[in-house]
């Protein structure tokens, strides 16, 4: 699918941190030292934030929400929708984006809408934010992504067996219609043949999560299905994506070279270099650092890498940036867009 939208810019990007920041060698089991600094070396792992164990990721959004109504950076009156995307849901009912609406007094003509989307979420969730703009000229959408699922259940859980990547964070984004006009050029694609390089077995209907599965984990964490055909995945992304950047950035009538960042999803650092590679992209248009600072957050990815690699360019002045969601699906979904002289974009820590 291949589309552009008008008149709709990004204003502001919140990304609400758990308090609890983990060095990827310490979790690492002694039997797995060699390997951790492979990994670390190779694929870039570092640090990342793990929430309590009790948190919820409504909890955090709620947190953001808060901070941003106590500065004034949105008022209640401006929202239009609510878009929460996410793999970690609080309840399967109700959804988060109703349990913000009601803890945050919302009034009843705002529009709440729940996404189960994972390394695409971001930019699938722009898109839908550029849809419903079209119908509420008057209005805001607060596009919500984060995962909670590497949260830490105890004190005295196990150590890691397996190297952890994930990390626990929660963003909120402000989308709204501009008189800038600025032309946004957006593509999407799936694969859902090989949806199964990636994917969580147990839990759903199909194979529920019971007792014994949970007892029989390695440590206590939720979602430790996970299951990941890696060196699929990563072939998959090496053919899909360069071609589909290529072709998003002529179609909104640039070259590589005009695209002053490019903000994509954070697997890991790897992955990313050999993309800059492929595409001729100078590593300093691409930051690859957010697993190494916080982890792989699905979706929350790209708005942390606007938080905390771009922010004072973003706050500053426009900037042409392409963005890009690729993994679980298959699926990978890009767009071209000016963004910046944001209202807010930064980094807060909170007490979960």
């Amino acid at each position: 699918m291949i589309t552009s939208f008008t008149g709709k810019e990004i204003t502001g990007v919140l990304s609400v941190l758990p308090e609890n920041e983990y060095i990827f060698e310490d979790e690492i089991a002694e039997s797995e030292a060699v390997r951790a600094r492979r990994l670390k070396r190779i694929m870039g792992y570092g640090k990342r934030r793990r929430a309590k164990g009790d948190t919820t990721l409504s909890q955090m959004l709620l947190y953001g929400m808060e901070y941003l109504l106590d500065n004034k950076k949105i008022e209640k009156e401006e929202i239009g929708a609510l878009i929460v995307v996410t793999l970690s849901p609080d309840y399967y009912l109700p959804q988060i984006s109703s349990i913000l609406h009601g803890e945050l007094g919302l009034p009843v003509d705002v529009m709440c809408l729940d996404i189960s989307q994972a390394c695409s979420g971001f930019v699938i969730g722009l898109m839908q934010a550029f849809m419903l703009l079209e119908h509420m000229q008057d209005k805001k959408v607060v596009l919500c992504t984060g995962e909670v699922f590497n949260r830490k259940s105890s004190e005295n859980e196990p150590k890691f067996t397996h190297p952890p990547f994930g990390g626990d964070i929660a963003n909120i984004c402000i989308v709204e219609n501009s008189q800038r006009n600025g032309k946004i050029v957006y593509s999407s694609y799936t694969d859902g043949e090989n949806r199964n390089y990636l994917q969580i077995h147990d839990g759903g209907f199909k194979y529920p999560m019971t007792i014994e599965k949970i007892q029989n984990q390695t440590n206590n964490l939720p979602f430790m299905g996970v299951d990941m055909d890696g060196s699929s995945v990563f072939n998959f992304v090496q053919k899909e994506v360069p071609p589909a950047i290529e072709e998003i950035v002529t179609l909104s009538g640039n070259q590589i070279s005009d695209i002053d960042f490019f903000l994509f999803h954070q697997p890991n650092k790897f992955m990313l270099q050999k993309l800059a590679e492929r595409l001729n992209i100078p590593f300093e248009k691409l930051p690859m650092d957010i697993v190494e600072k916080l982890g792989n957050s699905d979706s929350g990815t790209i708005p942390a890498v606007m938080t905390t690699d771009v922010s004072e360019q973003l706050l500053s002045g426009y900037k042409l940036c392409c963005l890009s969601g690729f993994g679980a699906g298959l699926s990978w979904t890009s767009l071209v867009m000016e963004i910046g002289n944001l209202s807010f974009c930064e980094n807060i820590i909170s007490n979960l």
